[in-house]
This record gives structure tokens, sequence and C-alpha cells, in this order.
């Protein structure tokens, strides 16, 4: 059983190894990559000198960093095969009703990811008044959508929906979230104007979220950008990219690694980009409203991926080559959190008239790199490396923390 997150601390070389014979090694290289992928994005030493890789898109397009949110999802869904595999097979048996316990499982997941994401968000108030000297943190701008919390909501819906629903139920459900979401954008909220409907202050997304959340709860609160990127609205498709990762990891439960398998999933995932790219051409790609070409796109990326890993670690054995990405996926969720905690720490406590991520990315490597963008990607690879370090030594105890 592969859960989408570990369900307990387990530490000790027995332990370790527990958790390592019962998952797929080319699905937690994948999840290890995607991660730290994440972490050099959100970890730059100057957020005006970025190449533009390693930043979003404005708006329409998409970047490679626009791929690291919907990946993350992708392997939610993948994850859940593995996750409820034992559930599906005996309601398939003996055909009685989910055990409350599974149910409880998913509400407590759920829940915790939501108080976590919560606090990632308030963070920067509270350490600004307890370590800067900052206004009093209040709750009544306290932005309510984010990474996690959407993360939330789709594995609470996805697990709902793949425990009751056959695949055929699923391909529906996911077809009519595309569609249904594509044509909210076209047609709302001014029927007749579909470019200012697809515009950042003229989007369906955002009437929804200004009447739900209130400006002051919306990411527009902190930043310069009218939408926020993890909109409640917005949230709908992105279920149908963990759908296409929980097919995913049934063609493999199915299959099994080996080589019919990676060709399936890589000429799927060709199809399904294809797809994203001809449907962008009514619909564009836009990752912060999560447009339906966006899903087919990404999701697509995500599924060829997997087949790549599947075919090195899995198939081909390079088991070794899968460790140091493996150590990092396995810990998945610690480490995203983790690290943004510290890079608030890092940019609220003060030396002198800098911040200490300031400071060291001033005296470390911005005066001894003359390009700005490479200092500060060089700021982020060291930022990856100094948490690859932590992750490593949590894995030599054999250490899996769990939320």
């Amino acid at each position: 059983m592969q859960p989408t997150l570990p369900d307990r601390v387990q530490s000790g070389a027995a332990g370790d190894a527990a958790v390592r014979s019962e998952r797929l090694l080319s699905l937690d290289a994948f999840r290890g990559l995607t991660i730290l992928g994440m972490i050099l994005v959100n970890s730059p030493g100057s957020w005006d000198d970025l190449y533009w890789p390693v930043e979003h898109a404005q708006w329409h397009g998409w970047t490679p960093t626009d791929l690291i949110f919907p990946f993350f999802l992708f392997i939610v869904g993948t994850s859940l095969a593995y996750a409820l595999r034992r559930v599906r097979a005996d309601r398939a048996r003996d055909g009685g009703p989910v055990p409350r316990a599974v149910y409880g499982r998913i509400v407590r997941r759920t829940v915790v990811l939501m108080l976590l994401g919560l606090l990632l968000n308030f963070s920067w108030s509270l350490c600004s008044y307890l370590l800067a000297g900052g206004e009093t943190p209040t709750l009544t701008t306290l932005r309510l959508p984010g990474v996690l919390q959407r993360i939330a909501i789709v594995y609470l819906v996805t697990s709902l929906v793949v425990l009751h629903l056959g695949v055929r139920g699923q391909a529906v459900l996911a077809a009519a979230l595309l569609l249904g979401y594509g044509a909210l954008l076209a047609w709302l909220p001014q029927p007749h104007d579909y470019r200012a409907n697809l515009s950042p202050t003229g989007n369906v997304v955002r009437v929804v979220d200004r009447a739900v959340f209130g400006e002051a709860h919306m990411y527009t609160q902190a930043r310069s950008e009218p939408t926020d990127p993890e909109g409640l609205l917005s949230t709908l498709p992105s279920i149908a990219t963990a759908l296409l990762g929980y097919w995913c990891g049934l063609t493999i439960q199915r299959w099994g690694p080996n080589g019919r398998t990676v060709g399936w999933l890589t000429a799927a995932g060709l199809l399904s980009t294809a797809i994203g790219l001809g449907w962008s051409a009514v619909l564009p790609i836009s990752k912060k409203l999560w447009t339906s070409s966006f899903v087919l796109l990404s999701g697509g990326l995500a599924a060829v991926i997997l087949a790549v890993c599947l075919l090195v670690f899995d198939v081909w054995g390079w088991r070794r080559l899968g460790r140091p990405l493996e150590i990092v996926g396995i810990n998945a969720i610690f480490v995203y959190v983790a690290s943004e905690l510290t890079s608030v720490l890092l940019g609220t406590i003060r030396i002198g008239s800098t911040t200490v991520q300031g400071w060291l990315y001033e005296n470390l490597l911005a005066s001894h790199i003359i390009e700005p963008r490479l200092a500060s990607l060089a700021f982020a690879a060291a930022t990856v490396g100094c948490w690859w370090l932590v992750l490593w030594g949590m894995a030599r105890r054999g250490w899996t923390v769990s939320v």
C-alpha cells in the first residue's frame, strides 16, 4: 500500500525497509523530483532575477515551473491507486460498504493538510510580529486558499470519487469537469465577451473568490496579481488532474512495471499533451486559471515522465540511481512545509538593514557572480542541496514523517 502521505513516523532500519518494500520506486522518484523542483523555484536569491524556466508564465502560456503543482496533484492520484487498492479489492469481492476507518483516515489527512496550509499562510505575519516588530497578526487578512488547501480538497474529492465510481463513471466526471469548466470560463461573467472572461481581472474564478472569501482573504492582498492562483472554482478541473494520475496508477497495477506499461503510459501521455495543445487554440493554457487545456497538457507530460521513471527505475532496475530522489519522495509533505517555514524565517529575521536571506545571498553569491540571474539560481540550487542533505540524514535513520 502506497498512501499519498505516510501513516506514521517510523524509525530504524527495519521500519525503513518495511516502508520501501511496499512502494513503487518510480513514483517516489517522480514525487521527489517534483518536490525538489518546487523548492528550487520557490527559493531564488532574488525574485527580480530569474531565468524563464524557473518563473511562472505571467498569464496565458506555460513554463516548466507551471508544471510542478499539477505534477504533484497527478502523483496524488497515482498514489491513491495504491493507497485504496485493498479497499477496492474488498468491495469488488464482497460488495460491502467502505469501512468507516477509511473515511476517517481520508478526513484526518484532509483536515491536517488544510491546517498546515493555513499555518503557512499565517506564518509571514506571525513571524513578522514576533521577530521583526511588525503589526499584530490578525485573522481578518489571512489568505484562505493555498497550495496545501488545494491538495487537501483534491485528495478528499478524488478519494471519494474512486471509492464510489467505477472507471467509466470517473471518466464521465472528468470530462464533465473539463468541458463544464471550460464553458464557465468562456461564458461567464460576460456571456458575449470571451476575451474579457479570460482576462486577469474579468474571469469568473476571480468573481467567485471575491464573493466567497472576500478580497482580504485572497492572494491579491499580498501580491499584485488580481486573480488568486489557487482559487475555489479553479480547483474543480484540478480534480481531473488527479484522476489522470489515478488511471495511470491503475494501469501500472494491472500490467505491472514492464515495457507494455511504459509504452501505454507514453502513448496516452503524448495524446493528452497533443489534445491540450490543440485545445489551447480555443481555450488558452493558463496555470493561474487551471484551464482545461492546461489539465490535459500537464497531465500528459506527467504521464510521460512517470513512464520514463518506471522504465529506468522499475523495468531496467537502476534502483541506486533513483535512491537520491526516493529519499525526497518519501518525506515530500514534510520537506515542503519545513522549507516554506524556513524561508519565512530567513525572510523575516533581520541583520542590519536586510534579512538573513538577503545577507546570505549578497555575501555568499551575488557579490561573487556577475550575472544576477545565475547568482539567483545558484542560491536556489544551494537551498535544494541543503534540504537534500537533511532528507538524506533522515533516510539514514529510517525516518518518515507523517501528517
